[in-house]
C-alpha cells in the first residue's frame, strides 16, 4: 500500500522589533525547526497600527523611521535564516497586530503560529491589550507563545 505524501508543515512566526518576538523566533530555530518546514516571517512595523495617515512631517518622519526599522530587522532576519540554512518567505503585514497576524495564519494555511509575549499581567494586559492574547483567542490553528525564561522566574 503507497503511503500518501504529508504535506510540510507551515509555521507563521510573528516578529516585530521587540526582544521577545526575537526571542520566539530564535527558540523556533532551536527547539522546532525541521527540514522542509514552510516557514513564514509575519512582520508588522509598530506605525502600522494607525487608523488613517495624518500628514503630518511628523507622521512622514514616523513611516520613514518605521520603514528603515523594518528594513534593518528583515535584513537581520534574512541574515539569520541564509545561516542556519533555513527558507522563509517574508510578510509585511499592516493594520492591527493581532488581528492582522490571525488573517496571514489563516491566508498561508498555517499550522501553527509562534509568538513571543511581553509578560504582562493580568492589570496591564487588560488595560493596554496583548497580542500574543488576541492570537490565542482567534487563531484557527495552535498557538506557541514564547516567554522569556529570566521574565517566566520573576513571576
Amino acid at each position: 500500500m503507497a503511503m500518501a505524501m504529508e504535506k510540510p508543515s507551515t509555521i507563521l512566526i510573528a516578529l516585530d522589533d521587540s526582544s521577545h518576538s526575537t526571542y520566539a523566533f530564535e527558540w523556533y530555530i532551536d527547539h522546532m525547526y525541521r527540514p522542509g518546514h514552510d516557514v513564514i516571517i509575519g512582520n508588522i512595523p509598530h506605525y502600522a497600527h494607525l487608523p488613517t495617515p495624518v500628514v503630518s512631517i511628523n507622521h512622514s518622519q514616523m513611516v520613514q523611521e518605521g520603514d528603515q526599522e523594518v528594513s534593518r530587522i528583515i535584513q537581520h532576519i534574512r541574515e539569520k535564516l541564509d545561516t542556519i540554512g533555513v527558507n522563509a518567505k517574508l510578510l509585511r503585514l499592516t493594520g492591527e497586530a493581532g488581528p492582522s497576524k490571525v488573517r496571514a495564519a489563516i491566508d498561508h494555511q498555517a499550522d501553527c503560529i509562534i509568538t513571543g509575549s511581553r509578560g504582562l499581567g493580568p492589570v496591564k494586559r487588560t488595560l493596554i491589550g496583548s497580542v500574543s492574547d488576541y492570537i490565542l483567542h482567534h487563531a484557527h490553528c495552535p498557538v506557541l507563545v514564547c516567554q522569556r525564561r529570566e521574565r517566566a522566574k520573576t513571576k
